[in-house]
Order: C-alpha cells, then sequence, then structure tokens
C-alpha cells in the first residue's frame, strides 16, 4: 500500500474518531464551531504519518492512534486561532470561525480542542511511562509552535529582518510540529531514543521547507482563500521572500517594501501587492526561496540516512511526499 493509499485509509479512521470525540450536533456552542470549521476539509496528513510511522518500524498503529487523533485536534485549534491572529476571513474558501461565530466563540472552541487532545492522549493503550512520553512530545510541540507563533506575530512589517530570524522563527513554529506525528508513532511502536531524536532532527529541515513553500504558494495560488493572492503581504506577514529581499535590496525598494507592509491590512490594495511582488521579481526572491527549500530537503534526506533503523523506506516516503506536496 504506498503511502497516499495508507493517508486516505488512516485519514477516515481519525475523522470516525474525532466524531466520536466531539459528537457533531451538540447544542454546546461548541460543536458547531468546530464542526463548521472541520468539515471545511482537511486530508488529516499529520495523523496518518503518526499512524504510518508506528506500522513501519514494527508497532501497532492502534496503539498510536489515540496520540495520532491529539495531534490533527491540535492542528485544527492552530488553524482557528491563526485565523483570528492573521485576520483570515477565508480558509478552504468557507468563512472562518471568527466571522461566522464571532471571535469569541472561535476563541472558546480552540481552547476546547486543546483540552481534548489531551484527553485523547490520555486514553492511549500504552503503558504509563509512554503516555508520560507522549504527553511531553505533545506539550513540547504546542509551546515551541506557540514561541514560534509570537515571533512571527512580532516580526509583521519588521525592519531588519533576515533569513536567519526567519530560520529561527520556522524551526520553532512548523518544526516540531511536523515532526510531532513521525515522534509519537515511533514512540508507541517502542523505537529506540536515538531513533526519536534523528525523527525531531528531520523535522527542523522538513518544516522550515514546507512553511517556505507555503510563503511560496500564497503569492502564486493563495491558500484556499477564495483564490485571494498576497494575503501574506496583507497581513504584513515576515515572509522567507521579505527577510531576504530586506538584506538584498536597494534603500529605496527597501523602503516602499516596509511602507506597504506596515499598512492595515484593509489598506493594502491589489496595487500595493502588485508593488511587492514586482519588488520580489526584480531580486529573484521566489527562485532563491525555492532553491532553499530544495537545500533543506536535502538535509532532510540526509538525516533519513542516518536514522538507525535498518528499513528508512518509509521515511523516505515521507519526505518524498511531502515534498511532492511542497511542489
Amino acid at each position: 500500500m504506498g503511502i497516499e493509499d495508507a493517508i486516505k485509509i488512516y485519514g477516515a479512521k481519525i475523522n470516525d474518531l474525532l466524531k466520536e470525540l466531539i459528537p457533531p450536533g451538540r447544542k454546546d456552542y461548541l460543536s458547531d464551531p468546530i464542526w463548521h470549521h472541520l468539515h471545511t476539509g482537511g486530508k488529516r496528513v499529520r495523523p496518518a504519518i503518526c499512524l504510518i510511522t508506528c506500522e513501519a518500524l514494527g508497532g501497532n498503529p492502534d496503539n498510536a492512534v489515540h496520540f495520532a487523533l491529539a495531534v490533527e485536534i491540535m492542528h485544527n485549534m492552530f488553524l482557528m486561532h491563526d485565523d483570528i491572529e492573521d485576520g483570515d476571513t477565508m480558509r478552504r474558501d468557507q468563512p472562518t470561525v471568527w466571522v461566522k461565530y464571532g471571535i469569541a466563540n472561535a476563541v472558546n472552541a480552540g481552547d476546547y480542542l486543546l483540552a481534548c487532545a489531551y484527553k485523547s492522549i490520555l486514553a492511549s493503550p500504552v503503558s504509563v511511562e509512554k503516555k508520560v512520553q507522549l504527553l511531553q512530545v505533545f506539550t513540547l510541540t504546542y509551546g515551541k509552535t506557540v514561541e514560534g507563533q509570537a515571533l512571527d506575530i512580532n516580526a509583521r512589517a519588521a525592519e531588519g529582518f533576515t533569513v536567519d530570524k526567519y530560520m529561527e522563527m520556522v524551526e520553532l513554529k512548523t518544526g516540531c510540529y511536523l515532526a510531532c506525528g513521525m515522534v509519537g508513532g515511533a514512540i508507541a511502536s517502542g523505537a529506540s531514543d536515538q531513533v526519536v531524536e534523528k525523527i525531531w532532527t528531520l523535522g527542523k529541515t522538513m518544516g522550515p521547507a514546507f512553511q517556505i513553500r507555503d510563503d511560496l504558494i500564497d503569492l502564486t495560488q493563495g491558500k484556499g482563500r477564495g483564490g485571494v493572492i498576497g494575503s501574506d503581504i496583507k497581513e504584513g506577514k515576515a515572509s522567507f521572500l521579505y527577510s531576504y529581499v530586506l538584506q538584498v535590496a536597494n534603500a529605496d525598494d527597501k523602503r516602499q517594501l516596509h511602507l506597504i507592509m506596515s499598512k492595515a491590512r484593509d489598506d493594502t490594495t491589489d496595487s500595493d501587492i502588485k508593488v511587492v511582488l514586482d519588488i520580489y521579481k526584480k531580486y529573484h526572491a521566489m527562485a532563491y526561496a525555492q532553491d532553499y527549500a530544495d537545500g533543506l530537503i536535502k538535509q532532510a534526506y540526509k538525516t533519513i540516512d542516518e536514522i538507525p533503523v535498518e528499513n528508512k523506506t518509509i521515511f523516505k516516503e515521507i519526505a518524498s511526499f511531502m515534498a511532492n506536496r511542497m511542489s
């Protein structure tokens, strides 16, 4: 069975478990906003990769499924809160939760999801020792992701923002986040500490590569936000392209770039977005970003070669799948 088929099968299982943990249709002011968000789609890739990793390392996926569910719940909690923080009104071409139900309900529903995630991990059918390890992995990932988001929020339209600062931010925001599911699957399988450590290292390269590609997607095809191009520019978001161009552009281009990125979201016009895109093109920022992401993916494959297990195929398949999603 190929990895895409496995993701479909495991993704369907996660959907069923989500309905058990958070039954749709309850009149509690939580179920409706949560399922409005969940019904907008998502392939459940992160939890599926958790279960695929567990099975590939000789474990029973049933021992990892509660952790996988928690990873998916955390992912959706972050998305609901991100939409508020970023001011995004559309997600996967549907109104975001805060737009449909109000900010207070969106924040509260996200908070409830975090409780559901911990509840799911605590229900894992593993030893107390492994359960504690899984809770530590989840808590570490949650904390690091929030630290990265704090840097992201406060780097918006920042002057003097560099590629190094960007990499620090995304390693925190996406490095642990991407590795979390694989790490949990490895722990549930009984893998060694050395294997777990290498998977964390793998996340430090794959996560930023994925985020850089996400920055590029925003400028080319949008991110499922009603066909809107340049949401990151409207937010003044410190993307890879922004950080790179600040390092190489002349003073006039830097000044113009910073002026537009400093504007309020609703004041940023289509013409402003075109100006920023033209500046990025002038300094070949898109090509540089793609090359940088490709270099990170090469590093990821090198890390995979160092994972102390006999069969490294599954990790190469996961890396290839993620790389293809970024192309």
